[in-house]
Parts: structure tokens; C-alpha cells; sequence
């Protein structure tokens, strides 16, 4: 069996080999620029991308794959915004478009729109869990951290066992003071990954509020 860098490769050396005799082939030149993407070449990537999108301009995957390496890999989060913008032009009720929107917008600190985003996501797909936890970080961003608490919890009802949301929404607790919620979510997140979080917890400024607490310093075997 290919392990991802000989498949990547194989590809590559399959487009250097096809693409100067099918220029035109825009499904060919996305397959490259997915090969230069996936062993780090990420301009490359996107010229690739750009040479497929000159075909086809209405070709969304690529618009929505040419956006995420810009936002993703270069930082080049306005240059990834057009990109967004142009799927959901082709396709409006796109989720996936509308969840990278999203996370681009945070990006520019764009929080409210970046809300918007992630709220027309939920309504396309209720049952989207990465969208729950988004909402909830950004909220939590925002200050609003009773609304991040229901989004996390969202998020924990269809994945229960991501170690990440628990520990955020055992920090929201935290903030509010509400002890005993922290410390159960937080026995959660260690229970998920102990090393992670027990070394996370010990210095964040979110349990600063409850870190005398004997129940919290029990976590840490302090008693």
C-alpha cells in the first residue's frame, strides 16, 4: 500500500508527464495542485489551482481548495475570502463554503460576520460539529460566553469524546465561576489526554478564578 507522500508523488510525476499535452483538462490540474499541496508546495499548489480555475471559472471545489491553502498554508486571508466568495456564487447553500468563510473572517477579526457565517452553516447542517465548536470559540472570543457554552455542548453531543471542546467549555465555566462544571469538564479533557491538559490547565488564565479551589488542585494529584 502508497503511504501519502509516494501517492502525492506518484501523481506529480503523472501530471508533469500529461499536463503539457491536456492544458485544457482542469480535473488534471486540480489533481496536481492537490499532489503539490499535500508534500508542502503550496505556491506551486495554487498556481495549479488558478490554471484549472482559467478553464473552468464555476469549478467551486477548486475555488473552495485554492481558498482554504491561502487561508491555511500562506495567510493570505483576503486573496482566500474571494475564493470563498466565488463558490458560494456558484453555489450559495454550499455549508462547507460558507464554514471556511467563516473561519477566514475570524481570521480578519471580522467576529460578527464570522458569526453570521458559522449561524448559516447550522441552518444548512444542524448536525455539524465543527461548526458547533467554531461558534463556540468565536463566541467565547466575543465575550459571550453563556452562548459558547450551548454551542460546545452542541458540538459535545455529536462528538462527545473531543478532548479540545470539553476543555473550552470547562475555561467558559471557569470565567462564569460555576466550579463544579469546570472541574467536570475539565476532568473530561484529562481523562481524553492527560498530558495535554493537566500542562494546559496549570497555567490558564481562565481558571485563575477557581485554581485555590481544593477540587481543582485535586486534578493535579496537589493534596
Amino acid at each position: 500500500m502508497l503511504n501519502a507522500g509516494e501517492e502525492h508523488y506518484d501523481i506529480l510525476v503523472y501530471g508533469a508527464k500529461v499536463l503539457p499535452t491536456q492544458t485544457d483538462n482542469h480535473i488534471l490540474w486540480c489533481c496536481h495542485a492537490e499532489a503539490l499541496d499535500g508534500v508542502g508546495r503550496y505556491e506551486e499548489a495554487v498556481s495549479a489551482y488558478r490554471q484549472a480555475l482559467k478553464i473552468k471559472s464555476d469549478y467551486k471545489d477548486a475555488w473552495i481548495s485554492l481558498g482554504a491553502i491561502l487561508c491555511d498554508k500562506l495567510e493570505e486571508y483576503e486573496e482566500a475570502l474571494m475564493c470563498f466568495e466565488n463558490a458560494l456564487r456558484i453555489n450559495y447553500l454550499d455549508d462547507f463554503a460558507w464554514y471556511n468563510r467563516g473561519n477566514v473572517l475570524e481570521h480578519l477579526k471580522r467576529y460578527e460576520d464570522a458569526l453570521a457565517c458559522y449561524n448559516i452553516v447550522l441552518k444548512l447542517n444542524p448536525d455539524d460539529e465543527n461548526a458547533w465548536y467554531s461558534r463556540g470559540w468565536l463566541q467565547y472570543e466575543m465575550g459571550d460566553i453563556e452562548a459558547a457554552i450551548a454551542s460546545y455542548e452542541q458540538s459535545l453531543k455529536l462528538k462527545p469524546h473531543d478532548d479540545s471542546t470539553w476543555y473550552n467549555k470547562a475555561c467558559c465555566h471557569a470565567l462564569q465561576g460555576d466550579v463544579e462544571q469546570a472541574i467536570q469538564s475539565l476532568e473530561q479533557a484529562i481523562k481524553l489526554s492527560p498530558n495535554q491538559y493537566r500542562h494546559l490547565a496549570k497555567t490558564e488564565a481562565d481558571f485563575d478564578t477557581i485554581r485555590q479551589d481544593i477540587r481543582f488542585s485535586t486534578l493535579f494529584g496537589n493534596h
